[in-house]
């Protein structure tokens, strides 16, 4: 099921070009590095032009069902070890809203790339490139990254009367400085940095083997509310997402939020998100995504009542 938006996107590009995108987008919002190689020959640009570029492709898989405003947002992976094998990989992001659900339970296209990117294992992010400016909320829950100061760059288009791939790039600090991060609560490390709680449950079902690993590899270094959620769709494929918490607290990710954006991201562009069962799995804590996670999963499969998992230390 692709959207209008979505062709209106892609056919700006040359029919060559084109052909290698839906490759990839015809089943997810991801770009392995080499395909990223590929579109950088055929167009002759520079990775962060093609970035630019594919910014209304990102933002075709919104779902701003509040707002109808699009957001789009392109994160580069880390670059291999070897520099010949080119960049890293792309991933797409873009927001998500929920009818009838309070705005703090949106996804921003910021976080969608970010948590795209995680979710396949990266451990940190080279760049972000984005269609307007990222508001407060964004930047605070980007510092949270293990490499926020450390290289990672925020790429925008530039407005007014300037070329379709004019844009500016600099690093993350210009956005946020003299800022409150994980340093405050003297931690090293942050966001994308692989983790391992040693979790473990009494049920053995594959729903909620996917959220255990999703908890076990969740970020909750103040709260230690370690957990993950796990969603199956109509078609029994398994889309999980992990909690990742912030130092200000308010931009945290919850698990339920993390696991439907990956699904969006990770489905072709705009199809339905069926969903037949969901499973939270969390280690008890000061702060439980219970009630949240079963409020805003009443908004998108209100026939689906969540299966509670309480985890243990091993």
């Amino acid at each position: 099921m692709q959207s209008k938006r979505f062709d209106d996107a892609i056919t700006t590009f040359p029919a060559a070009v084109r052909e290698l995108l839906l490759e990839d987008l015809s089943h997810c919002g991801v770009l392995p590095r080499d395909r990223v190689s590929e579109l950088l020959a055929a167009l002759g640009v520079d990775i962060w032009t093609l970035m630019i570029r594919l910014l209304p492709v990102a933002a075709a898989y919104a779902r701003p069902a509040v707002s109808d405003y699009y957001v789009g947002a392109v994160a580069l992976g880390m670059p291999p070890a070897s520099p010949e094998s080119g960049p890293g990989s792309l991933y797409f992001g873009s927001n998500m809203e929920f009818p009838g659900q309070a705005l703090s339970a949106c996804v921003h296209g910021e976080q969608s790339a970010t948590n795209n990117a995680w979710l396949h294992d990266e451990t940190g992010l080279r760049a972000l490139a984005i269609n307007a400016a990222p508001c407060g909320y964004c930047r605070q829950f980007l510092n949270e990254l293990s490499n926020a100061n450390d290289g990672f760059e925020v790429l925008l288009r530039r407005k007014g009367d300037v070329g379709p791939d004019a844009h500016t790039r600099r690093p993350f600090s210009y956005y946020l400085p003299d800022a409150f991060g994980p340093k405050d609560h003297g931690l090293h490390g942050g966001l994308m940095k692989a983790e391992s709680h040693d979790l473990t449950v009494s049920a053995s079902d594959a729903l909620s083997t996917a959220a255990l690993t999703a908890a076990n590899a969740s970020y909750s270094p103040y709260k230690e509310n370690f957990s993950g959620v796990a969603l199956r769709s109509a078609d029994g494929n398994v889309y999980a997402g992990r909690y990742a918490e912030n130092a200000a607290a308010n931009p945290s990710l919850s698990p339920l939020q993390s696991a439907l954006a990956f699904m969006s991201m990770n489905l072709p562009v705009q199809s339905n998100l069926e969903i037949r069962a969901a499973t939270l799995v969390e280690r008890e804590s000061k702060i439980s995504q219970r009630s949240v996670t079963e409020a805003v999963l009443s908004a998108v499969a209100p026939a689906v009542a969540l299966e509670y998992v309480p985890a243990r230390a091993s």
